[in-house]
Protein backbone atom coordinates (compact mmCIF):
# COMPACT_ATOMS: atom_id res chain seq x y z
CA UNK A 1 0.00 0.00 0.00
CA UNK A 2 1.45 3.40 -0.99
CA UNK A 3 1.95 6.22 1.47
CA UNK A 4 -0.76 8.37 -0.11
CA UNK A 5 -3.30 5.57 0.13
CA UNK A 6 -2.42 4.93 3.77
CA UNK A 7 -2.79 8.61 4.59
CA UNK A 8 -6.11 8.94 2.79
CA UNK A 9 -7.53 5.93 4.63
CA UNK A 10 -6.37 7.10 8.08
CA UNK A 11 -9.24 8.75 9.97
CA UNK A 12 -6.71 10.77 11.98
CA UNK A 13 -5.43 12.57 8.85
CA UNK A 14 -6.85 15.78 7.39
CA UNK A 15 -6.17 17.23 3.95
CA UNK A 16 -5.63 21.01 4.14
CA UNK A 17 -6.32 22.73 0.81
CA UNK A 18 -4.90 26.22 1.16
CA UNK A 19 -6.21 29.20 -0.84
CA UNK A 20 -6.63 27.54 -4.25
CA UNK A 21 -8.47 30.65 -5.44
CA UNK A 22 -8.83 32.38 -8.79
CA UNK A 23 -6.80 35.43 -7.74
CA UNK A 24 -3.79 33.22 -6.99
CA UNK A 25 -3.91 31.42 -10.32
CA UNK A 26 -2.57 32.80 -13.63
CA UNK A 27 -4.85 35.62 -14.78
CA UNK A 28 -5.71 36.60 -11.21
CA UNK A 29 -4.73 39.68 -9.23
CA UNK A 30 -1.86 37.95 -7.42
CA UNK A 31 -0.94 35.02 -9.67
CA UNK A 32 1.43 32.25 -8.65
CA UNK A 33 3.29 30.82 -11.64
CA UNK A 34 2.03 27.33 -12.38
CA UNK A 35 -0.89 27.71 -9.99
CA UNK A 36 -3.34 25.98 -12.31
CA UNK A 37 -1.06 22.96 -12.75
CA UNK A 38 -1.96 21.62 -9.32
CA UNK A 39 -5.75 22.04 -9.50
CA UNK A 40 -6.57 18.63 -10.98
CA UNK A 41 -4.11 16.75 -8.71
CA UNK A 42 -5.61 18.51 -5.67
CA UNK A 43 -9.14 17.75 -6.87
CA UNK A 44 -8.14 14.08 -7.15
CA UNK A 45 -6.76 14.18 -3.59
CA UNK A 46 -10.02 15.68 -2.34
CA UNK A 47 -11.88 12.67 -3.75
CA UNK A 48 -9.65 10.35 -1.70
CA UNK A 49 -9.56 11.99 1.75
CA UNK A 50 -12.61 11.78 4.03
CA UNK A 51 -11.63 14.82 6.15
CA UNK A 52 -10.86 18.02 4.25
CA UNK A 53 -10.33 21.61 5.37
CA UNK A 54 -10.36 24.26 2.65
CA UNK A 55 -9.10 27.76 3.44
CA UNK A 56 -10.25 30.86 1.58
CA UNK A 57 -8.41 34.17 1.72
CA UNK A 58 -11.25 36.64 2.36
CA UNK A 59 -10.29 40.30 2.53
CA UNK A 60 -12.45 43.40 2.85
CA UNK A 61 -11.65 46.35 0.56
CA UNK A 62 -8.82 48.62 1.77
CA UNK A 63 -7.15 45.76 3.63
CA UNK A 64 -4.03 46.52 5.64
CA UNK A 65 -1.97 44.24 3.36
CA UNK A 66 -2.93 46.07 0.14
CA UNK A 67 -0.36 48.44 -1.37
CA UNK A 68 -3.30 50.58 -2.55
CA UNK A 69 -4.07 51.43 1.09
CA UNK A 70 -0.91 53.58 1.27
CA UNK A 71 0.51 56.59 -0.49
CA UNK A 72 3.77 56.08 -2.39
CA UNK A 73 3.71 52.30 -1.93
CA UNK A 74 3.51 49.69 -4.66
CA UNK A 75 2.88 45.94 -4.67
CA UNK A 76 5.68 43.85 -3.16
CA UNK A 77 7.07 46.76 -1.14
CA UNK A 78 7.75 46.03 2.52
CA UNK A 79 5.93 48.00 5.19
CA UNK A 80 8.20 48.13 8.24
CA UNK A 81 7.66 49.14 11.85
CA UNK A 82 10.72 51.40 11.74
CA UNK A 83 9.39 53.54 8.88
CA UNK A 84 5.95 53.79 10.44
CA UNK A 85 7.38 54.87 13.80
CA UNK A 86 9.50 57.43 11.95
CA UNK A 87 6.37 58.92 10.42
CA UNK A 88 7.33 58.01 6.86
CA UNK A 89 4.10 56.18 5.96
CA UNK A 90 0.76 57.71 5.06
CA UNK A 91 -2.49 56.26 3.88
CA UNK A 92 -5.89 55.20 5.19
CA UNK A 93 -4.50 53.66 8.40
CA UNK A 94 -3.44 55.73 11.39
CA UNK A 95 0.10 55.54 12.71
CA UNK A 96 -1.16 53.99 15.96
CA UNK A 97 -3.04 51.23 14.11
CA UNK A 98 -0.01 50.35 12.01
CA UNK A 99 2.37 50.40 14.96
CA UNK A 100 0.10 48.10 16.98
CA UNK A 101 -0.16 45.65 14.10
CA UNK A 102 3.49 45.65 13.06
CA UNK A 103 4.69 45.17 16.63
CA UNK A 104 2.62 41.97 16.75
CA UNK A 105 3.66 40.38 13.45
CA UNK A 106 6.81 38.32 12.73
CA UNK A 107 9.86 40.44 11.87
CA UNK A 108 7.72 43.56 12.41
CA UNK A 109 6.99 43.94 8.73
CA UNK A 110 4.25 43.32 6.17
CA UNK A 111 4.62 42.55 2.49
CA UNK A 112 2.24 44.81 0.57
CA UNK A 113 0.27 42.98 -2.09
CA UNK A 114 -1.95 43.93 -5.02
CA UNK A 115 -5.62 44.03 -4.02
CA UNK A 116 -6.66 40.38 -4.02
CA UNK A 117 -9.34 37.98 -2.78
CA UNK A 118 -11.72 40.80 -1.93
CA UNK A 119 -14.94 39.18 -0.76
CA UNK A 120 -17.45 38.74 -3.57
CA UNK A 121 -15.07 39.47 -6.44
CA UNK A 122 -14.28 36.91 -9.14
CA UNK A 123 -10.83 36.31 -7.73
CA UNK A 124 -12.16 35.51 -4.26
CA UNK A 125 -13.83 32.28 -5.39
CA UNK A 126 -12.19 28.89 -5.14
CA UNK A 127 -11.19 27.20 -8.39
CA UNK A 128 -14.44 25.68 -9.71
CA UNK A 129 -12.70 22.38 -10.53
CA UNK A 130 -12.34 21.58 -6.83
CA UNK A 131 -15.05 19.28 -5.41
CA UNK A 132 -15.91 21.63 -2.57
CA UNK A 133 -18.92 19.53 -1.63
CA UNK A 134 -16.44 17.08 -0.07
CA UNK A 135 -15.13 19.72 2.34
CA UNK A 136 -15.56 19.15 6.06
CA UNK A 137 -14.86 22.82 6.74
CA UNK A 138 -14.30 25.94 4.65
CA UNK A 139 -12.31 28.38 6.77
CA UNK A 140 -12.17 32.01 5.71
CA UNK A 141 -9.13 33.93 6.86
CA UNK A 142 -7.85 37.47 6.55
CA UNK A 143 -11.34 38.77 7.23
CA UNK A 144 -10.18 41.45 9.69
CA UNK A 145 -9.42 44.73 7.94
CA UNK A 146 -6.49 45.52 10.25
CA UNK A 147 -4.71 42.15 10.14
CA UNK A 148 -3.38 39.83 7.46
CA UNK A 149 -3.56 36.06 7.82
CA UNK A 150 -1.26 33.65 6.00
CA UNK A 151 -1.66 30.58 8.21
CA UNK A 152 -4.77 28.45 8.51
CA UNK A 153 -4.09 28.24 12.25
CA UNK A 154 -3.12 31.76 13.31
CA UNK A 155 -3.56 35.24 11.92
CA UNK A 156 -0.36 37.24 11.50
CA UNK A 157 -0.77 38.96 14.87
CA UNK A 158 -1.01 35.59 16.63
CA UNK A 159 -4.80 35.42 16.95
CA UNK A 160 -6.01 31.83 16.66
CA UNK A 161 -8.41 30.89 13.88
CA UNK A 162 -9.70 28.02 16.02
CA UNK A 163 -8.59 25.39 13.50
CA UNK A 164 -6.23 23.58 15.85
CA UNK A 165 -8.95 23.00 18.45
CA UNK A 166 -11.41 22.02 15.71
CA UNK A 167 -9.07 19.32 14.37
CA UNK A 168 -8.01 17.97 17.76
CA UNK A 169 -11.62 17.71 18.92
CA UNK A 170 -12.21 15.38 15.97
CA UNK A 171 -9.21 13.18 16.58
CA UNK A 172 -7.02 14.57 13.80
CA UNK A 173 -3.32 14.06 14.49
CA UNK A 174 -1.81 14.60 11.03
CA UNK A 175 -2.31 17.05 8.15
CA UNK A 176 -1.35 17.00 4.48
CA UNK A 177 -0.88 20.57 3.21
CA UNK A 178 -1.47 21.53 -0.45
CA UNK A 179 -2.45 24.64 -2.40
CA UNK A 180 -1.05 28.16 -2.81
CA UNK A 181 1.47 29.48 -2.21
CA UNK A 182 4.17 27.15 -0.95
CA UNK A 183 6.35 29.86 0.61
CA UNK A 184 3.49 31.84 2.16
CA UNK A 185 0.10 30.48 3.19
CA UNK A 186 0.92 26.79 2.70
CA UNK A 187 4.27 27.21 4.44
CA UNK A 188 2.88 29.11 7.44
CA UNK A 189 0.00 26.65 7.76
CA UNK A 190 2.41 23.71 7.76
CA UNK A 191 4.76 25.41 10.20
CA UNK A 192 1.95 26.28 12.62
CA UNK A 193 0.53 22.77 12.32
CA UNK A 194 3.89 21.45 13.57
CA UNK A 195 3.92 23.99 16.40
CA UNK A 196 0.45 22.77 17.37
CA UNK A 197 1.69 19.18 17.57
CA UNK A 198 0.37 17.76 14.30
CA UNK A 199 2.38 15.52 12.03
CA UNK A 200 2.75 17.30 8.69
CA UNK A 201 3.21 16.02 5.16
CA UNK A 202 4.31 18.64 2.61
CA UNK A 203 4.69 17.60 -1.02
CA UNK A 204 6.19 20.38 -3.22
CA UNK A 205 4.40 18.88 -6.23
CA UNK A 206 1.03 19.86 -4.75
CA UNK A 207 1.94 23.54 -4.39
CA UNK A 208 3.62 26.34 -6.30
CA UNK A 209 5.86 29.07 -4.91
CA UNK A 210 5.97 32.86 -5.20
CA UNK A 211 9.74 32.82 -4.50
CA UNK A 212 9.58 36.41 -3.23
CA UNK A 213 11.96 37.52 -1.95
CA UNK A 214 14.28 35.37 -4.03
CA UNK A 215 15.19 32.18 -2.20
CA UNK A 216 11.98 32.01 -0.16
CA UNK A 217 11.15 28.59 -1.65
CA UNK A 218 14.35 26.99 -0.39
CA UNK A 219 14.09 28.82 2.92
CA UNK A 220 10.54 27.57 3.47
CA UNK A 221 11.46 23.95 2.76
CA UNK A 222 14.50 24.12 5.02
CA UNK A 223 12.52 25.59 7.92
CA UNK A 224 9.83 22.92 7.56
CA UNK A 225 12.48 20.19 7.63
CA UNK A 226 13.92 21.71 10.80
CA UNK A 227 10.44 21.78 12.34
CA UNK A 228 10.01 18.07 11.63
CA UNK A 229 7.60 18.28 8.71
CA UNK A 230 7.90 15.43 6.24
CA UNK A 231 8.91 16.78 2.84
CA UNK A 232 7.84 13.90 0.64
CA UNK A 233 6.65 12.90 -2.80
CA UNK A 234 3.18 11.42 -2.45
Amino acid sequence: MGELQKLSEDRAVALLVIDQQMDFEPGGALPVAGGTEIVKPIADLMRKFPFIVVTQDSHPPDHISFASSYQNKKPYDLLTLAEVEAGKVSGIYSRDTLVEYLRAVPEHRQVLWPDHCVVGTTGWFMDPQLPLERSTLILRKGVRKNCDSYSAFFENDGTSTGLSAFLKARGIRCVVTVGLAGDYCVFYSAEDARKEGFDVYFDPEFTRFVDFPKGSREKALEILKQRGARIVSL
